[in-house]
């Protein structure tokens, strides 16, 4: 069975070890086949080994990858695959049925880890078998500052971790973000999963 998770504020970056979580806000029970209508300008990026959908911009890309026991999932503005990277995006990384430690202590540690190296406030709630975490922070390298937009959230039911990280370079932020809202407004994961 499937949760809509809608959320109003990403994975892990390809190019930086930062890893944050954002604030979900209503969540509703659907099927596979009965998703909402995607928004004008999007369709339903349907990832069939997680049992999840992501809302996908029209003319963006999608890319898989995996390492060990983690799953990565990206919706990008530029193609990974012809570029090595992207500036603009979400990213999702899923850690299923960990063994060594409970999901939801992970999420408090990676959200409390962020509040104390950024200085930002972290939300929290609690949906059925979901635990979610996140926040929203700035982070500037050698590269620039990139705006990113971060939840966690934890199946208490399986043990499954999933972060869903929204970033772009800081220029962008205002016209990117509005992007932004919309995939992080509309997260459909199976908490069977």
């Amino acid at each position: 069975m499937f949760r809509l998770i809608c959320s109003k504020i990403k994975l892990m970056r390809t190019s930086r070890s930062v890893v944050a979580l954002f604030l979900v806000v209503s969540s509703a029970v659907v099927l596979a086949a009965d998703l909402p209508p995607a928004p004008d300008g999007f369709t339903w990026q349907e990832v069939p080994d997680i049992k999840a959908a992501v809302l996908k911009p029209q003319g963006w890309f999608f890319k898989r990858e995996q390492q060990k026991d983690t799953r990565a999932y990206f919706i990008t503005n530029e193609n990974i695959d012809q570029g090595g990277d992207f500036k603009t995006g979400l990213s999702v990384n899923v850690f299923r049925k960990l063994k060594k430690s409970k999901a939801t202590d992970q999420a408090k540690s990676m959200i409390a880890n962020l509040v104390d190296k950024y200085h930002v406030e972290p939300f929290e709630r609690k949906t059925g078998s979901f635990y979610e975490l996140g926040c929203e922070l700035k982070d500037t390298d050698e590269s620039g500052t990139i705006v990113m937009r971060e939840l966690a959230v934890a199946n208490e039911k399986t043990n499954t971790l999933y972060l869903f990280i929204f970033e772009s370079p800081e220029a962008e932020w205002n016209a990117a973000s509005k992007v932004g809202e919309q995939i992080m407004d509309k997260l459909a994961l199976d908490d069977e999963t």
